[in-house]
Parts: C-alpha cells; sequence; structure tokens
C-alpha cells in the first residue's frame, strides 16, 4: 500500500505543475525552502476543499496522493512531500518517519528540525536557521511561492507578510487583493497617473521619483526639505544658501531673498556687490565695520581675515571656517582663502562645483564634466562620478573616499543624502561643517535654525540684531 502511495504521488509530480504550490525538488522562489529529495511544505491555506480536497492551477490537491495545494498544505494532519500529500498514518517514505500531523517523524513539522535539504513538511511551516517555523500570517515570514494568509508578500523588503494599505519594499501600497500595487513607489508608476505614496515622492512624467532635496522637483503643495526655496523658473528646489536662477536672489529660510546688497544676506559662496564684504551671512558695504572682530570692510574683504590669500575667519562652535571677499572658499590644504568651483579648485560651499562639476572627497577638489574621478571611479557627469551613477542624491557614495560629489550632499551609510538645510546632516566643510543660510552645524551634526534668542550663534558668532553671542548662544 505504502509502496502504491508513493508512486501515485510521483505520478503527479510530473503530471501536476502547480504555480503557487510548495517548493518543488529544484527549490522554488520567493521564501521558499530548497528541495532534494523532499520538496518544501511550508504555508498557505488548503483552498475550500475541506475533507474533500482543494484545487490548484493543475487539479485536485490536499487529500493523500493528490498534488500539495498552495503554499504546501494538506488536509487533515498530512504531509507535503516532494509536493505530493503524504496521508496522516502513512510513511512519509526513504528514511523519515510516519506523518503524524504534517511532521514526517522527527522532522517538518512546526517546531522542529528542517528534513533534508532545508524543506518542512507541515502546512504554515518554512524553515528558518534549521528550524521549521511559522510562515503566511502578518508579521510572519512569506510561506513558499511568496504565499501568505492574509495580505502581502512584501518578497521585494524583507519578505514577511503585510497588511492591507501598507506599503511594499518598493514603496508601493499592499492591496485587498493581497498583491502589492506596482504603483506609487519610488521608480514606480504614479498610480492612476498622478498619485505617489509617500510626501517625498512627486508624480513626474508618470514616474514617482524623490522630491524636496536639494536640485529635485518640489513635492505636493510647492514644498522644499530643510528649508529649500522653490525656483519658480525651474520648478526645482534650491538648497538654502544657494542661488536662485534669477541673478540677485539667495534662498534664505524657504524663500528666494535679494541678496548682496549691504545689509542683506551674502549671495552664494560668500558674494557682495559694490565691493562689499560678507562677514559670516551678511553682506557689509565697502569702509563699513564687519562686526565680531574682523575689522573693517575694504577692497572686497575684511582686514582681519577672509581676503584672498589671507586665513579663513573662524566660524566658531561646530561650524565651518570661512571668507569675506566674494567667490572665494577656505581652502582645505592650508586654511587660506581661494577661489574655488573651478576644475581643480576646491569646492565651494556645499560641495558646489561649476557647470555640472563633481565635488572629489577624495581629493577636495572639483571635477571637470566629462574629465576623471580619482580613485579609478570613472568619469563626472551630471555631478556624479562613473557617469553619474554614484555621489549623487540618493545615490549610493562613490567609492575610494570619492564620497558623494553633488551639490548639497553627504555620505551616510553608504548613501548620499541631502546636507545644509535645517534639520539635515551638515555638509562637510574646511574647519568645521557648512550649514546654508539661516543655519548652523549643531547637536548630532545636524543643520539648525541660529541667530534668534536662545538659538546657537550663526556662521561667525553673529546674532539677529539686538542680541549677543554668549557660549554660542544668542541672547
Amino acid at each position: 500500500m505504502k509502496i502504491i502511495l508513493l508512486l501515485s504521488a510521483m505520478s503527479l509530480m510530473v503530471a501536476c505543475q502547480c504555480n503557487n504550490a510548495a517548493t518543488n525538488a529544484d527549490g522554488g522562489e520567493g521564501g521558499g525552502t530548497g528541495g532534494g529529495a523532499m520538496g518544501g511544505g511550508g504555508g498557505g491555506v488548503v483552498d475550500d476543499g475541506g475533507a474533500g480536497g482543494g484545487t490548484t492551477d493543475g487539479g485536485a490537491c490536499g487529500n493523500p496522493g493528490e498534488a500539495c495545494c498552495t503554499g504546501g498544505a494538506c488536509n487533515a494532519g498530512g504531509c507535503c512531500v516532494g509536493n505530493a500529500c503524504v496521508g496522516a498514518g502513512s510513511s512519509c517514505g526513504g528514511a523519515l518517519g510516519v506523518c503524524t500531523n504534517g511532521s514526517c517523524g522527527t522532522c517538518g513539522g512546526l517546531g522542529e528540525a528542517c528534513c533534508a535539504n532545508a524543506t518542512c513538511t507541515a502546512t504554515g511551516a518554512t524553515c528558518i536557521a534549521g528550524t521549521c517555523s511559522a510562515c503566511g500570517g502578518l508579521g510572519q515570514p512569506c510561506c513558499a511561492g511568496s504565499n501568505c494568509t492574509s495580505g502581502c508578500c512584501d518578497a521585494a523588503g524583507i519578505n514577511v507578510c503585510i497588511a492591507p494599505a501598507t506599503a511594499c519594499g518598493r514603496g508601493d501600497l499592499c492591496l485587498p487583493t493581497g498583491q502589492c500595487a506596482g504603483c506609487g513607489g519610488s521608480g514606480q508608476p504614479c498610480c492612476g497617473g498622478t498619485t505617489c505614496n509617500a510626501t517625498t515622492l512627486a508624480c513626474n512624467q508618470n514616474i514617482c521619483a524623490p522630491c524636496g532635496g536639494p536640485y529635485q522637483p518640489a513635492c505636493a503643495g510647492s514644498m522644499c526639505q530643510g528649508g529649500g526655496c522653490l525656483d519658480p523658473a525651474t520648478g526645482l528646489c534650491v538648497p538654502a544658501g544657494a542661488n536662485g536662477s534669477t541673478a540677485g536672489q539667495v534662498c534664505v529660510n524657504g524663500a528666494l531673498t535679494a541678496c548682496g546688497g549691504a545689509g542683506q544676506p551674502c549671495c552664494a559662496d560668500a558674494t557682495c556687490a559694490a565691493g562689499g564684504c560678507c562677514a559670516g551671512t551678511t553682506c557689509v558695504a565697502s569702509g563699513a565695520t564687519c562686526g565680531a572682530n574682523l575689522g573693517a570692510c575694504t577692497a572686497g574683504a575684511c582686514t582681519g581675515c577672509g581676503g584672498t590669500g589671507q586665513n579663513c575667519c573662524q566660524g566658531g562652535g561646530a561650524a565651518n571656517d570661512f571668507c569675506t571677499a566674494s567667490g572665494l572658499t577656505c581652502g582645505p590644504q592650508n586654511n587660506q582663502c581661494t577661489t574655488c568651483g573651478g576644475p581643480g579648485q576646491p569646492c565651494c560651499q556645499g560641495g558646489t562645483c561649476s557647470s555640472g562639476g563633481c565635488c572629489d572627497g577624495n581629493t577636495n577638489a572639483c571635477v571637470a564634466a566629462g574629465a576623471m574621478c580619482s580613485s579609478g571611479q570613472g568619469t563626472c557627469q551630471s555631478g556624479g562620478c562613473q557617469s553619474g551613477t554614484c555621489g549623487r542624491l540618493g545615490q549610493p557614495a562613490c567609492q575610494g573616499d570619492v564620497a558623494c560629489t553633488a551639490p548639497y550632499t553627504t555620505d551616510v551609510n553608504g548613501t548620499c543624502v541631502a546636507c545644509g538645510g535645517v534639520g539635515q546632516r551638515c555638509c562637510g566643510a574646511t574647519g568645521g561643517a557648512y550649514c546654508g543660510a539661516g543655519a548652523v552645524c549643531g547637536a548630532n551634526n545636524q543643520c539648525a535654525a541660529c541667530g534668534g534668542q536662545n538659538q546657537l550663534c550663526c556662521l561667525g558668532r553673529f546674532c539677529s540684531t539686538g542680541l549677543a553671542c554668549n557660549n554660542q548662544r544668542c541672547n
């Protein structure tokens, strides 16, 4: 009788191809367990079979001698062996024992060791670290064939079963049908041609793409992150401290603001008009005092520091050292102010280079578009090395200490993220760390609003009118 039963099971294995059954002799996919002489059990429920058996795409399933149902399920405590059901009380074959409540003697049941080739024989079990563990329920690992008893198998994420309306691994939502939607996540089509699931994504040419970061499209409601500003001419977010596309405007606290004149914010790269000086982040007229012991503004630089070839001015606290003359940055090699942004020159504030160049973290210098990055990191293209595939916002950091090469990005755990805005990481800079206008590097290497009552002092130890910097606080 046992021989007849095993032959019947083998013939069913040849004749029946069940799309979503437990792992077959080739191992299956989707969180399944390997198969050798035995197929994996693991998961799911018998499909409307009851005592009379269920159905699969290939025919009847679940009863002794029939194929295992979806997820490796067998009726009445049977065991799924080689993708065929062995009835309770019958031998599982070979060196295995008698089938009892889904267990083939000493292996395959819930809580037991996995059988040969990392397989389980009980319904709702999968092999994890050598033990047959429950699968298919919410929060449990997916069963073989990426099956869950409810919700969706997040096969693209951490291979667990998730509830409807929660996010799958690619950012799309789990539908009541048990399938991830396939739309609305990063890089996926927009749902209905218009909608993305996260507030940090925007629908751009029917693809959900990151939004709100430096030089990305604005998010819903024209929102930019970290105090960035929507440039109406381009539709892109300008990071705090960077210039807009209209001459004479810089982004400060979420608004494009006139810059460069006396009493106005400095334009990007410490730029002021009419021979003025950039004292911290504010332009001072030629001949006026720069304040904070920086001397007087003379010939476009404060006399104390910050002119071409002069020592950089101290930023104070965790802030970067800075220059007071237009178009300069604090050189990383000698702590002196020098022209920045061109090929071979130091990167400007926020890691900015001109004309789509790359800020090579290994050399602290700009690489021209089309030229080679250091450490074998390929060609610079659109602010990223490796032909634009590393170093840009959201991409992996480039190797060999080249790191993040696009403006206003920094490396966090191997990924380039936005930096320099309020609530964002501080950008790397000489003598400290850089944050855009209206912010300074504070606790936990994050940019914080500065200059107001009880706030951190801004770059150069400056505070708002009527306040003084004491112990790095304005009061």
